[in-house]
């Protein structure tokens, strides 16, 4: 859909309701398809290709008035917030838009869509992802460790911060394993040093993530899945 259409799709819904002109993208089939992949939230069912044009479509006034309401209702609107935080330019308002945000992210299709072009190379997005790592919000704690992955793997990737992460969470515990998993790429034998520190849910799921990557050598990929099955069942910290 042009951005032209979708202005007209927003202008269709009720006055001050973006929600409303989400709902002329929906697709029914990828609503039931998605429902199943995030079965804590309510979805409408709109693809992320259409949903980014959709967000670059609004104005600058009806962006910040729609990032300005807090909380949303459906999963869609959390993920064009989130893409809304990755187009702001100057770091401090990035900050402080995702500091505002961070509560009410409550799945990992929210979290993930998490890269904003500000925190790409300034030196304070590593304190503020630090400072989510200490958020009481598990998702608030994933996107630290989204920014920290993304932008800090393959210089300082914080293992100590990371693996102090409670994973008593599941979207935690999944991180850490995605977390790790990438990091196998760039430097296996860091990965292949913590691994007895992992608790047995995480290292499970970090061998599944490893067997499944097609940028792992497969020396590698046997090492470290041994070394996860060798991990017995304990409880999480």
């Amino acid at each position: 859909m042009k951005r032209k259409e979708i202005r007209e799709s927003l202008c269709r819904g009720q006055p001050g309701s973006v929600a409303a002109g989400l709902q002329d993208l929906a697709d029914p089939v990828y609503q039931a398809f998605f429902a199943r992949l995030v079965p804590e939230g309510e979805v409408l069912g709109v693809k992320m290709p259409a949903l980014r044009t959709w967000a670059k479509g609004l104005s600058e006034e009806e962006r910040q008035s729609f990032m300005t309401h807090l909380p949303h209702r459906y999963v869609e609107e959390n993920q064009a917030h989130v893409l809304m935080i990755n187009e702001i330019r100057e770091f401090g308002a990035a900050a402080d838009a995702l500091r505002r945000f961070a509560p009410f992210a409550d799945n990992w299709a929210v979290t993930d869509a998490l890269n904003p072009r500000a925190f790409r190379c300034d030196p304070d997005t590593e304190s503020l992802a630090c400072e989510l790592l200490r958020d009481d919000n598990p998702y608030a704690v994933r996107m630290g460790m989204l920014i920290l992955m993304r932008r800090f793997l393959k210089t300082d990737p914080h293992l100590p911060q990371i693996l102090a992460v409670r994973r008593s969470h599941d979207t935690l515990a999944m991180m850490t394993a995605w977390f790790l998993a990438e990091l196998a790429i760039h430097d296996p034998e860091a990965v292949l040093d913590v691994i007895d520190t992992l608790d047995w849910a995480t290292a499970k799921r970090l061998g599944q993530k490893v067997r499944d990557s097609r940028r792992i050598g497969q020396n590698v990929k046997d090492r470290i899945s041994e070394a996860c099955r060798r991990r017995r069942p304990m409880p999480v910290h």
